[in-house]
């Protein structure tokens, strides 16, 4: 027993060694010429986690294929943003549907590619319904979210981390930030009942987007909702 005993705690020790080893412990041990920089060097060489997050705060122009997946529906499209514009182009139940929104004159257009014909109306207090990458960063404190691992991710070097939800909150969020950018090209958020929704971005671009981007193509016949409503009689409920 005591035999027994003695090699448990000689396993132990051999593991909890590695562990602390695998994890980058202090080590007072040089390189010698010619060998590669140990982990410890390596890290001490990584960027900063808020250095990264402050690069994609900083991103106000980008472009990016979505992929969002949830237990029901998956959902694709492409997003355009540039400043104060904004642009999706998806398919919903087999039906193309471009939408233009633009803050600075708090409008947004829905177009339909193959009836030609658009409706512009005024945007309303939260016309952003698809997240945009910075969304889950822009604002995200270093010091409230986790680093789980390193990896490569649709080609580019990602940190995985995972925020700390705040008290009362069950849903666990992971993001695949990008080391390069500082913004994440995949999101996965699970539900305290295991239902799991992941958003993915792909070929994320940055940088301005042309103004004709953001333009209809000529002939197409739009419905001004707004102007509609003002030629109606002031008398006319509603209004």
């Amino acid at each position: 027993m005591k035999k027994r005993c003695v090699l448990v705690w000689m396993v132990l020790a051999l593991l909890l060694s590695l562990f602390i080893a695998g994890c980058g412990s202090k080590s007072s041990s040089e390189n010698t010429p010619g060998q590669p920089p140990s982990q410890n060097e390596q890290q001490s060489k990584e960027t900063p986690l808020s250095e990264i997050l402050t690069k994609g705060q900083e991103v106000k122009s980008m472009s990016y294929d979505f992929v969002m997946t949830t237990p029901e529906i998956t959902q694709t499209g492409k997003v355009w943003i540039d400043g104060n514009r904004f642009k999706t182009d998806s398919t919903m139940e087999g039906k193309r549907i471009i939408t233009i929104f633009d803050r600075t004159t708090n409008t947004v257009i829905t177009y339909y590619p193959e009836e030609n014909q658009a409706v512009k109306m005024s945007a309303g207090a939260d016309t952003n319904e698809t997240p945009s990458p910075s969304d889950y960063t822009g604002n995200l404190d270093p010091n409230k979210v986790k680093l789980i691992r390193t990896e490569t991710y649709d080609g580019a070097t990602c940190k995985v981390l995972e925020v700390i939800a705040p008290s009362g909150q069950e849903d666990k969020v992971l993001l695949w930030v990008r080391e390069d950018l500082g913004l994440p090209v995949k999101v996965e958020v699970t539900a305290a009942s295991g239902e799991k929704t992941v958003m993915e971005y792909k070929n994320l671009q940055v940088g301005p987007i042309p103004d004709e981007v953001f333009q209809l193509p000529p002939g197409v016949q739009v419905t001004d909702l707004g102007q509609m409503m003002n030629q109606l009689p002031a008398n006319m409920p509603g209004r």
